[in-house]
């Protein structure tokens, strides 16, 4: 009996073997080290997850804590201020208050701000307490405190009458503090400087001309504004000094001066009387070595070692020059001023 003979082709896959295969073996050592790069990823990430939420918490709690009851820092917050001050101003002005008198010389800012929380009965709003100034006929100052409450759909609301509080004590009699004089030494005013600030003080009560002319100020986009209806009957300096380089070399071509100037009216010698009001200044004195030294600048007690040449001009165009350029040496005696640069404004 003839038996048919197998196919060739079918014998070759009933007799193929299984060959393994490299690039499965590759994949998982690839899923192999994915895993435990993840694993110590994790292990680093895990604490700073951690550290992360601590560090949040401790900003909410403590922002929640600034706004409590127990703030009371003065801010400068001005909603409800105007609401605040009409309140006060109608209790001062009832005739049957004993603070009819007073008048209100300051707002002082805010304190004990306190933010309320919105509930399923009521909404959110802001507590806050506006502190004033009074002065009284009699001359004395009292601290008033207006409570208020704020929400942006509801307004400002006043919730009380004002507090009146006397205020602290002044300093001690017998305490006398000292500007800092770091880098500065005392030196005095010779002669020359002495007439530069007198010339100085008797310019600032009489013309804008004058007193730039004193200055040497030769800007001509520069413009000055002086006192008005006063005249000087007298100047005095009270201290000046000099700076002084880090081999404790004084530079006395440079003169900072504390004067006090006497002002009395225009009309004086017209029946005005013989009142008078002194004021005092800080100048800066440039070329105090010389025997022509001018004032460059002035301002506040207190302000002398800061101020720089010309910085009360003020330009034509509106500017105020926060500090001059091109000023001159301090003992040339020249008082040049540089000439302001070309602009390029609308160049390509």
């Amino acid at each position: 009996m003839l038996t048919r003979r197998r196919n060739q082709v079918a014998d070759l896959f009933d007799t193929a073997e299984a060959v393994p295969d490299p690039s499965a073996r590759s994949r998982g050592k690839r899923r192999y080290r994915a895993a435990r790069r993840a694993v110590f990823a994790s292990m680093i990430l895990a604490p700073l997850n951690v550290l992360g939420l601590i560090l949040m918490f401790s900003v909410v709690l403590n922002g929640v804590g600034a706004t409590g009851p127990g703030t009371a820092q003065i801010q400068a917050t001005q909603t409800g201020r105007t609401q605040a001050e009409r309140s006060l101003e109608q209790w001062l002005a009832n005739d049957e208050s004993v603070f009819a008198s007073a008048e209100i010389t300051s707002w002082d800012g805010t304190s004990n701000i306190e933010d309320i929380e919105a509930t399923e009965q009521d909404i959110g709003y802001q507590l806050m307490t506006h502190d004033f100034t009074l002065r009284t006929s009699d001359g004395v100052y009292y601290r008033a405190a207006v409570r208020t409450a704020y929400s942006p759909s509801k307004g400002v609301k006043v919730l009380s009458n004002p507090t009146v509080t006397p205020l602290p004590p002044s300093a001690a009699a017998d305490w006398e503090p000292t500007e800092p004089t770091n880098g500065w030494g005392t030196s005095s005013a010779s002669a020359s400087a002495t007439d530069a600030i007198s010339s100085w003080a008797q310019a600032l009560a009489t013309s804008p001309n004058d007193l730039k002319l004193v200055t040497r100020d030769e800007d001509p986009a520069h413009v000055y504004s002086t006192l008005t209806s006063v005249d000087v009957a007298s100047v005095s300096i009270l201290q000046s000094s000099s700076p002084v380089s880090d081999n404790a070399e004084m530079d006395t071509s440079t003169v900072v001066a504390t004067v006090s100037v006497e002002l009395t009216a225009a009309n004086a010698e017209d029946g005005g009387g013989d009142a008078s009001t002194t004021v005092q200044y800080d100048v800066l004195v440039r070329g105090a070595d010389t025997a022509a030294p001018y004032v460059t600048a002035w301002g506040p007690t207190g302000s002398g070692t800061g101020l720089a040449d010309y910085e009360n001009a003020v330009s034509l165009d509106g500017d105020v020059d926060d500090t001059a350029t091109g000023s001159s040496d301090a003992s040339d005696g020249g008082g040049e001023t540089a000439e302001p640069g070309p602009t390029t404004e609308g160049e390509g």
